[in-house]
């Protein structure tokens, strides 16, 4: 890649490195496999838990300490926990580069915390699963990301939580910080000078087990998608609107990622879509609708989301599909140019932020294809697209097969037979 310096070290672990010169900040972004794809029934949310326990304290620096080594960088770190991944960044500047490096080293040192901490730690991820409420869209997410292993909250079950022992939140320590398991990301203002120092440091770390730890499994279904894998949720919230959600797989070995994303720009990922025009401009029938790729590691889908009148939901599912059919036929040119336009304008603004640079490479690492973040690449590729190619894609992406379609609504308003309208929407393409 020309704009990124891929390193893949001898212990397996990925150092990205992307310059810009032009800002004033660096970011170092840990990328780490783990989350509720790799969990099971007994583990459930131990991902989460590890990633509140880096914060009670790290590779023998405990809370109060580390604390006080982030205030010396007048940053905060972040943390969070994905379906797929355990994700920690941190944005200062560059003069802070050997503590920042210091603090993500040791990310590394398996330092295991006391039975205190941990059990300190636990009543607070217990409060935040008490506090959680499952809405519809986080109902769709979980059916989506269930494998033959299962399907389970990112945050686990109570039960599975409190039932968790100092042994297996060991061992899982140890499973996901460990380099072969693991990326690390700098952006923004670097030497090269301090790009060689991060792989000299993290190219010394062992690995604790002599196989990669995780292998991310298909979801249930995941391209061969029938009426079993349509939902329909009835709605106990009064006046509330009925909510779609409409979801095509993608196969990257069919569908390259660029293509995909420029028919969700089609689609509805812009307020110039067609789409968004006809649903909301035109009818009002919605408050908003848009569309996006989701990634949950190396699998992806195309989403249609929208809110709309109880009485308009079949009308609307109707005028989508409608509208789907017609992109299998026929884009534009034209089309094709605008979007030429947005894509460049927004990648070189990309360019402009530390952390959207972080998280491009970073997620791109997740999804097992690093060269997604090659912007470069991306620009070749987008000039030599031509409106048949993309219309392939649309074809490719928009089949019965893939596509899964979910809906809450009120049963007392929409009283059509949903089984019935969802068969005539999947004929329809």
């Amino acid at each position: 890649m020309s704009a990124i310096h891929e390193h893949v070290l001898p212990n397996g672990m990925t150092i990205l490195c992307w310059h810009q010169p032009y800002l004033r900040g660096l970011e170092m972004g840990l990328y780490l496999r783990g989350g509720s794809i790799y969990e099971t029934e007994e583990t459930q949310g131990i991902s989460h838990l590890l990633e509140h326990l880096c914060f009670r304290g790290l590779g023998g620096l405990n809370h109060d300490t580390l604390q006080q080594t982030l205030n010396r960088f007048g940053a905060d770190m972040e943390g969070i926990t994905t379906a797929e991944a355990i994700v920690f960044r941190l944005t200062s500047l560059p003069r802070f580069f050997d503590g920042m490096l210091d603090v993500f080293a040791r990310f590394f040192a398996q330092t295991p915390w006391s039975p205190e901490v941990i059990e300190k730690e636990k009543q607070i991820v217990l409060r935040q699963i008490e506090q959680a409420e499952e809405d519809f869209d986080e109902l769709v997410d979980r059916a989506w990301r269930e494998t033959p292993a299962g399907v389970f909250p990112r945050m686990g079950t109570k039960e599975a939580i409190q039932a968790l022992d100092e042994d297996t939140i060991w061992n899982w320590q140890r499973l996901i910080f460990q380099p072969q398991n693991a990326c690390l990301v700098l952006s923004g203002n670097f030497s090269s000078g301090m790009e060689q120092t991060a792989v000299e440091t993290f190219a010394s770390l062992k690995n604790y087990t002599n196989e990669p730890p995780f292998e991310q499994s298909a979801p249930l279904g995941f391209g061969m998608r029938d009426a079993d894998s349509d939902m329909v949720v009835d709605s106990d919230v009064p006046d509330a609107q009925a909510q779609v959600h409409i979801a095509f797989d993608i196969d990257e070995e069919s569908v390259f990622p660029l293509a995909a994303r420029m028919v969700d720009a089609i689609t509805a990922g812009n307020d110039d879509s067609l789409l968004f025009q006809t649903l909301r401009e035109e009818e009002a029938l919605v408050a908003e609708i848009d569309s996006f790729i989701q990634e949950m590691g190396q699998f992806h889908r195309l989403v249609i989301r929208y809110d709309v009148h109880q009485e308009k939901l079949s009308e609307s599912l109707r005028k989508v599909f409608m509208y789907l059919h017609r992109l299998t036929m026929y884009v534009r040119p034209i089309r094709l140019s605008q979007l030429r336009s947005h894509f460049t304008v927004g990648n070189a603004l990309a360019q402009d932020h530390v952390s959207e640079m972080n998280e491009l490479a970073g997620w791109a690492w997740v999804a097992g294809d690093t060269s997604r973040a090659d912007l470069d690449a991306q620009a070749s590729q987008l000039n030599d697209l031509t409106a048949e190619e993309l219309l392939d894609a649309a074809q490719t992406i928009f089949k019965p097969e893939n596509l899964c379609i979910s809906v809450e609504r009120d049963p007392n308003v929409v009283t059509e037979d949903m089984e019935a309208l969802f068969a005539e929407l999947r004929a329809m393409l």
